[in-house]
């Protein structure tokens, strides 16, 4: 016999996969459809229907959850804010900023008090001397007490070389307060001082002691070999007041 495909010959092959639907659909309770071509045969089980799948690209993975969702953060609690490490950063020094502008302000006003100082009448600078300071009066050299509590002056009027030594005629002045002076020499060429003896002329003040009131002038004579020498002004106790130069 010849079998003709399409005839249904139970002879023939069985056809390929479940075979047409049957017209009357699915039988109930979801246990397939019988296959006529297969009789004996569990039925076919019922086509599953495709998962749906979202529409991602090809490859992309489904993200779990929904975006920006933490599981360790409470339901309705707000994310917490972004922290940057500036926020940690000390505060800027401003100390040398302050500093300097004190000092501009300090400068800006000393230089406005003095012009404003230089402005006022009479403030041109006094030279008058301080209370230390011995004021000459007159002619002569100033000197001041070891002390510093007189002054006064003191000058040479004449000097005279002779074989024996050294003449010499002295006025001395007191400013304040009676002065006690006496006097020594020494030659410049050497460092040995020589005391006045008697003066050949008179009135002889080799001690003594001058005021404001009245002046002191006299002679004094020192035994020495001619030549530049220093004479030193003394107090009553021999402490140096003040000196001069003589020419040899």
């Amino acid at each position: 016999m010849t079998n003709t495909p399409g005839s249904g010959w139970p002879g023939a092959p069985p056809p390929q996969g479940p075979g047409p639907n049957s017209p009357w659909g699915a039988q109930p309770g979801g246990r397939g459809v019988p296959d006529p071509y297969r009789p004996g045969q569990p039925p076919y089980p019922p086509p599953q229907q495709p998962p749906q799948q979202a529409a991602y690209p090809y490859g992309a993975q489904q993200p779990h959850g929904e975006p920006g969702f933490d599981p360790r953060r409470a339901l309705g609690e707000q994310p917490p804010a972004s922290v940057s490490i500036s926020q940690f950063a000390p505060p800027p020094n401003r100390t040398p900023v302050l500093i300097t502008l004190a000092a501009l302000i300090t400068l800006v006003l000393v230089i406005a008090g003095g012009i404003y100082v230089r402005s006022l009448p009479g403030a041109e600078p006094s030279s008058s001397p301080g209370p230390n300071q011995s004021t000459p009066a007159g002619p002569g050299h100033p000197f001041d007490t070891p002390d510093g509590q007189q002054s006064g002056r003191w000058e040479i009027l004449d000097s005279a070389w002779t074989d024996e030594g050294l003449q010499l005629e002295l006025r001395i002045h007191s400013n304040k307060g009676p002065i006690t002076f006496g006097f020594m020499a020494f030659a410049n060429a050497s460092t040995d001082l020589v005391t006045p003896t008697s003066s050949p002329r008179s009135p002889d003040i080799r001690t003594g002691t001058a005021s404001p009131a009245r002046a002191v002038t006299g002679f004094v004579f020192f035994p020495m070999a001619r030549g530049d020498a220093t004479i030193i002004l003394t107090n009553g106790t021999g402490r140096q007041m003040s000196a001069l130069l003589v020419k040899g």
